[in-house]
């Protein structure tokens, strides 16, 4: 894949320089595009400020007058113009909203046994591109790394960070949450507000099977995924006490994160937007 040098994701964390086809009063073809805090779009006069503003001045060379784009991270799209311009300093007037047309119809919440390495940040990048919702890292029996909760702290704040650049990336409409890391217990614990609740364990004795009882458009899906050395027994077990189905991902051995993608994007294409409903959306 070739590298966009204007893309947030590998220099300025608020910028994304593509085109941008969302909804039809946006007509963005050649408009820039920024991300917003919902709180700062508020503003009678939202701005851009530090080395963002400076990237905006001195790299894309935009000025008061240019007409562009920003999003707020919860799904709302707005067309804006530039009110004054400097190195330290954008401000914008908003003349705009719409709704952001990029989300899934189906919210998944991906818990995901903590991986090793950077492992869990290309992760965190990949589903967010693949539309979850939120993702709830979680250590399980078998995970390697051991809780610290200083060393915790910080990668949360690297994964919001990859979450949001990849949100600018892939044109989605929305930022995914990314709950602190917990026990496999506790994440149980947060599973009875979901219509459907998946397991992924390498142990299931038939792939990708839904039910027949499975509600056909569940809203609320969570899915659950182990770390590299995969589930203990036990914890399959009480998955299930809470209302886990157990599905397995075919007769080959995944690597954990090969495993992760999979799911999501099987219960992706089962109930939310990458199947065959897809093709009927106009």
């Amino acid at each position: 894949m070739k590298r966009n040098a204007d893309i947030g994701f590998f220099t300025n964390p608020s910028i994304v320089d593509t085109p941008f086809i969302q909804h039809p009063e946006s007509n963005p073809m050649s408009l820039r595009r920024f991300y917003m805090p919902p709180e700062m779009v508020q503003l009678p006069q939202p701005e851009i400020s530090g080395s963002d503003a400076g990237h905006i001045y001195r790299v894309l060379r935009l000025s008061a007058g240019d007409a562009v784009e920003l999003f707020d991270g919860i799904g709302n799209g707005y067309r804006a113009q530039i009110v004054s311009a400097s190195p330290m300093r954008v401000r914008f007037r908003i003349e705009k909203t719409f709704p952001l047309l990029s989300e899934s119809s189906v919210h998944i919440t991906l818990a995901q046994g903590i991986l090793k390495d950077r492992k869990m940040d290309n992760l965190i990048r990949q589903l967010t591109e693949l539309g979850i919702d939120c993702w709830m890292p979680f250590y399980a029996a078998r995970s390697v790394p051991v809780p610290v909760e200083k060393g915790m702290q910080k990668r949360l704040g690297r994964w919001e960070k990859i979450a949001l650049e990849a949100v600018k990336q892939c044109r989605r409409g929305r930022v995914p949450c990314i709950r602190p890391a917990d026990n496999f217990e506790a994440m149980l614990a947060t599973s009875d507000e979901f219509d459907l609740k998946i397991i992924f364990w390498e142990g299931a004795p038939q792939a990708f099977d839904i039910p027949e009882t499975t509600p056909p458009s569940p809203e609320n899906i969570m899915v659950v995924v182990g770390p590299e050395g995969g589930f203990d027994p036990g914890e399959v077990q009480l998955a299930k006490t809470h209302g886990f189905l157990t599905i397995g991902l075919g007769p080959r051995i995944l690597r954990a994160e090969t495993a992760t993608l999979a799911a999501c994007t099987l219960v992706q294409y089962r109930f939310g937007d990458m199947g065959p409903g897809i093709l009927t959306m106009s």
